[in-house]
């Protein structure tokens, strides 16, 4: 009786409340290690190193591709992504916290939880039950094929993109089952911010058109009226992302139609697979080759169709059917008929396993003649999946801390991509450019085309001094893409570095006639290929140009500055450096600034400068140097003493240091 009054309450306002309240709980408690973890893959190029996402305006947003401001080559179908809601909740998050990653981490959580919330309505409304609700709440929270999806910042799309088809989908049910079409704003609304979320959300009017059948209700003439609205809001949505990308479809390749059904397949099978069997990850899937369509792919996709045949025939499973078609409905984008590159990866299920959740919870919900024991049975197992599910997820969020640890991961379950190996190299190339080097030539063994391996490892070699070596992994780059900006700029750089100038003026040119109007980046790089051929008055027109272009270009101010100084053009040099300080306040630029001052002969607002410096960074020797210098001929000397011990302290074999460091101890008034 206890039981049935439990049941009972579940059936309430009040019960539902309590049901969403515990897979909210349920989520932030799987995923609350994550919210300590790094930035990590595209989280760089999207948001810490997009040189536009910082200083846009909401309205830049909306007129612009996903992946504008990124350094990453976006040429092919990644042009064609437009999810302007996304980049604007990185944008409002990099305003709140300043680019911390824990930041943006717990935004992930909360909307998953949310999104999660959403799934468990759209069960409530297609189930009406608060026990089956929950349960299918609490499988879709744990389920571990959606740790990418909330661990990696950038995996957000998906989470919003689920978020808002879930809420469009509930309204949409209780529009039909309370014939209130007020509900019908609700779906409109929702589902215009999926498609602002991303792309696949455009398949939802298909689902709004066969709903009623779906969950066993009439047709109403009137339900025409929503799906043409619904179709209204999708041409709205593609007048809008026509303006601000090139490409609608991302077709890639040239793939024959029977190829295409075949990676379809391929892909079907593979997320299938991966819903009822989540504990084999991997956070990358390889196209071509053998492996394109594989025995068990096949049998797993020919296995979702059947059941949905088999259900289809009988009616007391007529709920089924709505899990089925969303399902399918949001696996055909994915699923490689599109876009044939990786078949899969797991954050590309989150939307749709959402639909394989409804069909189990559908399914077992309406198993004829259910006994009280035997549904006890049911649930009991349900609770030891769920729990095996959350365990797996906190275990496989770990992967995901930093890129070194996401990368080895990668690298040891996918070890015939070569792009694991180009990014695992990206990762440790700061701290073992080595080790970095010879990632990457691991990975051009397995594709000797792999143009990012190959800039990278010029990039390493440049930097050894093989200036060879880098020009020769450029040279093929520019064959592979001859009209790349990044491997054109970068092998500009590699034949200034060798002493060809020449080559480097034309190479860089060439980058510049590429792209209408040039770019800051590709001018203030051709100031430096002319100012190291010695070439000062055109360094100076092309930095001028590049600030033009971008006034906040990095490192344009300090090497304009740097030019102006050496025809002692101080004044102007101050101006720049303090407009760069006032942006991009560093100890470097401080210290530089007060240098400027110094030349002048104003030694109290450089030694104003060389303080900011130290403010910024205490152990910055050369401010800490020149500050105590300007202090004791101020006449403090015992402040200019301290100054003095920290620098010996912090690198006591720099001689000039350690002379000063002497006469400091040695005289009891020293004159520097």
């Amino acid at each position: 009786m206890g039981r049935r009054t439990f049941v009972d309450r579940l059936q309430t306002r009040a019960g539902m409340a309590a049901v969403l309240a515990a897979v909210v709980l349920f989520s932030v408690a799987v995923y609350i290690p994550a919210t300590r973890y790094a930035f990590v893959w595209d989280d760089l190029a999207l948001i810490t190193d997009n040189s536009l996402l910082a200083r846009s305006g909401p309205a830049d947003i909306f007129s612009r591709g996903y992946w504008a401001g990124s350094q990453e080559n976006v040429a092919g179908p990644h042009a064609s992504y437009y999810r302007p809601l996304v980049t604007l909740s990185f944008w409002l998050d990099l305003k709140a916290s300043h680019a911390n990653p824990h930041w943006f981490h717990a935004v992930n959580l909360l909307l998953y939880a949310l999104a999660a919330a959403a799934i468990t309505l759209v069960l409530w409304e297609l189930l009406h039950s608060g026990v089956w609700a929950l349960l299918g709440g609490l499988l879709f929270a744990a389920h571990s094929s959606h740790v990418e999806s909330v661990a990696f910042v950038s995996g957000r799309t998906d989470i919003m993109l689920t978020l808002f088809i879930g809420i469009a989908a509930s309204a949409l049910l209780r529009s039909l089952g309370e014939q209130n079409r007020r509900w019908w704003f609700v779906v409109l609304a929702a589902f215009g911010c999926a498609l602002l979320s991303k792309e696949t959300a455009v398949l939802f009017p298909l689902l709004v058109a066969l709903a009623p059948p779906l969950v066993g209700v009439r047709y109403d003439r009137r339900h025409w009226l929503l799906v043409l609205a619904a179709l209204a809001v999708l041409a709205g949505y593609l007048l809008l992302r026509t303006a601000a990308v090139p490409v609608l479809v991302p077709l890639t390749g040239r793939v024959s139609f029977f190829g295409r059904l075949a990676a379809m397949v391929n892909g079907l099978g593979i997320y299938t697979r991966m819903f009822f069997w989540p504990f084999a990850h991997r956070a990358w899937y390889q196209a071509g080759g053998t492996s394109l369509v594989q025995a068990p792919n096949i049998v797993a996709a020919v296995l979702l169709v059947a059941t949905a045949a088999f259900f289809a025939l009988r009616r007391r499973f007529v709920s089924t059917l709505w899990g089925y078609a969303w399902t399918i409905a949001f696996l055909l984008p994915v699923a490689g008929f599109v876009s044939v590159g990786p078949v899969a990866a797991e954050r590309l299920l989150l939307l749709p396993s959402a639909g394989l959740v409804m069909v189990l919870l559908a399914a077992l919900a309406h198993v004829p003649a259910l006994r009280a024991a035997t549904r006890r049975l049911v649930v009991a197992a349900l609770g030891i999946v769920i729990f095996l599910l959350g365990a797996d997820t906190v275990l496989r969020t770990r992967v995901w801390k930093n890129n070194a640890t996401l990368f080895t991961a990668m690298v040891r379950e996918a070890p015939t991509a070569p792009s694991a190996f180009g990014s695992l190299g990206d990762a440790v190339s700061g701290t073992r450019p080595d080790s970095a080097l010879a990632l990457y030539e691991h990975a051009l063994r397995l594709d000797p085309d792999y143009v990012h391996a190959r800039l990278h490892a010029a990039i390493l070699l440049s930097n050894k001094g093989d200036h060879p070596g880098a020009i020769r992994h450029l040279r093929i780059a520019r064959e592979l893409v001859p009209n790349s900006n990044m491997v054109l700029n970068n092998l500009a750089l590699a034949f200034s570095a060798a002493g060809e100038n020449d080559s480097a003026l034309a190479t860089i040119d060439r980058a510049i006639a590429t792209q209408p109007g040039g770019s800051a980046v590709l001018y203030l790089n051709r100031a430096a290929v002319l100012t190291t051929a010695g070439r000062m008055a055109e360094a100076e027109a092309d930095l001028g140009r590049a600030l033009a272009l971008d006034s906040t270009a990095s490192g344009a101010r300090t090497m304009l500055a740097d030019l102006l100084r050496q025809q002692d053009r101080y004044d102007r040099a101050i101006v720049l450096m303090q407009g760069e300080v006032r942006y991009r306040p560093s100890a470097v630029g401080f210290k530089y600034l007060g240098d400027l001052f110094l030349s002048t002969g104003d030694s109290l607002r450089a030694s104003e400068n060389y303080g900011q410096a130290l403010r910024l960074d205490s152990t910055y020797l050369p401010a800490l140097y020149n500050q105590s210098v300007l202090t004791a001929a101020r006449g403090d000397i015992a402040a200019a003493r301290t100054l003095t011990e920290r620098a010996y302290g912090l690198r006591p074999n720099n001689e000039a240091i350690r002379q000063l460091y002497l006469r400091f101890n040695q005289s009891p008034s020293p004159n520097p």
